[in-house]
């Protein structure tokens, strides 16, 4: 979901590159950009594999996988990182292809395209709901723990867009049809649970409402056969840089997959409300007693629908981003970028530095904060194997890749990225 933070964000740095150029940024390419005559457009290719999270750490995942006995000495920690109140788990693994043709006879104008597939995924869950899973109840007499927000969802898209880039000045819009292949969502709407203090008054309540975007068939056998059950969408995707006539900064705003997804009918789902509310509970007794809610001997108000979904409109996990560069030197270059969408639950900021030591080698290393994550540290390199292409590498939370590993411990995710890019050739 785009946020209004975003507009804001990008609107300040828009600001900071009109302030340091006295001069209202023109829509043009790198500066000499114009002079050259593009025959093959550019292209590149694209493989990631990300994950990130706010309150989970490597260490405690290690834990879970190793087994043991798990203590406070592990769970306090991440209970006291819930600072916002929620913890995150998210990411995406997918490839993507984009490309450029040349320009059409006579025009500046060439015919673009990307292509590419993505499976995303995205968990939260409320502090409280970690407290009671990990600590139990004892110490929640006499507070409203609350459950609402928590939730799962998963995806699997493909897409294809077509559309037109300016060879000048590198503005691009393409048009994209994406296909959800298969989806799975679970969410807590609204739910509570509330103890007093000297534990004899008792209230809760939970809704709750799941969907498998996929066909349930039963076989022969009486087992269920599961298919896909894919679904269609329609986005909007593009960039548009600018760049200082005089000084030598950019700023880019990019665009990816903003539009609908149109859901077919069929889809499983389960929707589930229960209450509960009591007051003055006795230890012991032939009613309903404490003794009877521990034993599990209860009977609340519950409410269980399951079916099939109807046709429905949903937004597509699109996402938008803007970029401001500087640099002040061929060897050094300066980066501040935000980005918001993609399921990430906040806006993903960025800062960096760039050197090019050389024309055919390039490193740097970035600040991220937010997303589904903290504060972590990105990597990359760029190597130009000749004269049209490039390799990039990009490794985000390096020490996190060593799983089962002490220096792992205290890291919130990882990340890697390779591309190759063709840069578009001269007449």
């Amino acid at each position: 979901m785009l946020d209004y933070r975003l507009i804001l964000s990008t609107t300040f740095l828009a600001l900071c590159s009109v302030a340091s150029s006295a001069n209202v940024l023109t829509v043009v390419a790198n500066p000499d950009s114009t002079e050259i005559n593009r025959d093959n457009g550019g292209a590149s290719l694209s493989f990631w594999a990300t994950q990130s999270g706010n309150v989970i750490t490597t260490g405690f995942a290690n834990n879970l996988a190793n087994g043991g006995f798990i203590g406070h000495d592990i769970l306090d920690p991440i209970l006291e990182s819930h600072t916002g109140g929620f913890g995150y788990v998210g990411g995406s693994m997918g490839w993507e292809k984009v490309w450029t043709s040349k320009p059409f006879k006579g025009s500046d104008l060439a015919l673009c395209g990307s292509m590419g597939s993505e499976a995303l995924y995205d968990v939260r869950w409320t502090s409280d709901m970690f407290e009671l899973l990990w600590y139990g109840n004892g110490g929640h007499t006499g507070r409203v723990d609350v459950f609402s927000g928590t939730g799962v969802r998963a995806g699997v898209f493909n897409r294809f867009g077509l559309g037109l880039e300016s060879s000048k000045t590198q503005q691009r819009l393409e048009v994209s049809v994406v296909q959800r292949l298969v989806g799975v969502e679970w969410s807590i709407p609204y739910g509570y649970l509330w103890l007093s203090e000297d534990a004899d008054s008792l209230a809760s309540y939970l809704q709750t409402e799941g969907r498998l975007h996929a066909n349930i068939d039963s076989t022969d056998s009486g087992n269920p056969s599961i298919g896909f059950l894919p679904s269609y969408g329609i986005g909007i995707s593009g960039r548009l840089p600018l760049a200082s006539e005089t000084l030598p900064i950019r700023f880019e705003i990019n665009f990816k997959d903003v539009g609908l997804l149109f859901e077919n009918e069929g889809s499983s789902v389960a929707w589930f409300q229960e209450g509960f509310s009591t007051t003055g509970l006795p230890l012991y007794g032939d009613s309903l007693t404490i003794e009877s809610i521990s034993n599990g001997d209860i009977a609340p108000d519950s409410l269980l629908l399951t079916g099939s979904s109807v046709k429905r409109m949903t937004l597509l996990p699109s996402s938008l981003s803007a970029e401001f560069v500087y640099e002040p030197s061929e060897k050094f270059m300066f980066k501040m970028s935000v980005k918001s969408g993609g399921w990430m639950p906040e806006l993903l900021y960025s800062a960096g530095i760039g050197w090019i030591p050389s024309d055919r080698i390039a490193l740097g290393m970035e600040g991220l904060y937010g997303g589904w994550g903290g504060w972590r540290s990105t990597v990359w390199a760029k190597l130009r194997y000749n004269n049209r292409r490039i390799l990039v590498v990009q490794i985000e939370s390096p020490l996190g890749l060593f799983f089962n590993k002490e220096v792992s411990n205290n890291t919130y995710g990882r990340g890697v990225t390779f591309r190759l890019e063709r840069i578009a050739s001269k007449r």
